[in-house]
């Protein structure tokens, strides 16, 4: 078979791009001749553009609808025989819009459209109860792959990987500690005086670890450092990069992860590196934690009995952690 597949990551969202990578070598496996174009955003371009299963990159530049459908009709061209969207938001104008207009021979769907065209497949599942990795393995078997485990398959730029390993500055005596406190909306967010008091707790039982903490953009890293600086002179902060490769380059690298961002998880789990998750109450409520929770031997996520990410304590916090990085294999989910 030579079949043409288009995935679509069109929301640039980074964490669920994470997961889609462990396709790329499973499809072809399958079909050693398949040609696979993934239409997808500026920010997760970087999870594909280095990837050599990835024949077609359609890249749309913003959210907006307009520039969405130009860089469809560019899909459109190539003829595609599957268009294969996981997201469940399949009756949502934009994704009608842009399946329309990429016109693919057959849509991989895994929620019924309100309008289903005759030749749609979909592969139905308890999807909203289970990890979204699922649907992705669920396609694998439809295609007739035989793989047991579902993995990421982070590709990185060899130079950009150099020089965050260079910049890290790792001794063999330290380890180095991830702690990335900013969410994806304000709930989810640490402030930094709980920051600084966590880097202080956790220093009187790893004196010789290095801390390392994510900026979101260049005012925010000299902020950062000018506050850090004082509280602990074996605390880096990461430079800030336009690029998101840059930060999944450093998490490569490191020995623990501490975030509440899902998108540093999946990182992390992408390397089986050990991370503790902090999640909000509403991790509950829209199952969170099970869709998008880490997938990988190491790991516990913590989640508090009200809202805000500073519900959870730091005494709670420096606990977890501790087991986090005494066991070898973990995977804990603590409701406070």
């Amino acid at each position: 078979m030579h079949p043409k597949i288009l995935l679509l990551a069109h929301d640039n969202k980074i964490g669920d791009s994470i997961i889609l990578t462990g396709l790329l070598n499973a499809i072809v496996k399958v079909w050693p001749n398949a040609a696979i174009g993934i239409l997808c955003g500026d920010t997760n371009l970087v999870l594909y553009k280095n990837h050599p299963n990835v024949k077609w990159l359609h890249v749309s530049p913003s959210r907006s609808i307009l520039i969405r459908a130009y860089a469809s009709l560019i899909a459109r061209f190539k003829k595609y025989d599957y268009l294969v969207y996981f997201g469940l938001d399949v009756n949502k104008s934009s994704f009608k819009k842009i399946s329309s207009l990429i016109n693919a021979k057959q849509r991989i769907l895994f929620a019924n459209p309100i309008i289903k065209n005759t030749s749609d497949i979909v592969l139905e599942g308890p999807w909203s109860n289970c990890h979204i990795s699922n649907r992705h393995f669920t396609f694998l078997r439809w295609i007739g792959s035989k793989i047991k485990h579902y993995h990421y398959d982070i590709k990185l730029n060899k130079n950009i990987e150099r020089i965050a390993k260079n910049e890290l500055g790792k001794s063999e005596l330290s380890k180095n500690i991830i702690i990335n406190g900013r969410g994806s909306s304000k709930d989810k967010c640490l402030s930094d005086e709980w920051i600084s008091q966590l880097i202080i707790s956790l220093r009187k039982y790893y004196p010789k670890h290095q801390f390392l903490i994510l900026s979101t953009s260049k005012k925010n890293e000299l902020s950062l450092s000018d506050k850090y600086s004082k509280i602990d002179g074996n605390l880096k902060i990461v430079p800030y990069k336009d690029s998101i490769d840059s930060n999944l380059a450093v998490i490569k690298h490191v020995d623990a992860v501490i975030t509440t961002d899902t998108y540093a998880v999946h990182a992390a789990v992408a390397w089986n590196i050990p991370v503790l998750a902090l999640y909000s109450i509403n991790a509950i409520r829209d199952n969170h934690h099970v869709i998008f929770g880490p997938k990988s031997e190491r790991y516990i996520q913590i989640i508090p009995p009200k809202k805000g990410i500073e519900a959870i304590s730091i005494k709670e916090t420096v606990n977890a952690f501790k087991r986090l990085m005494k066991k070898k294999k973990i995977q804990e989910c603590k409701y406070l």
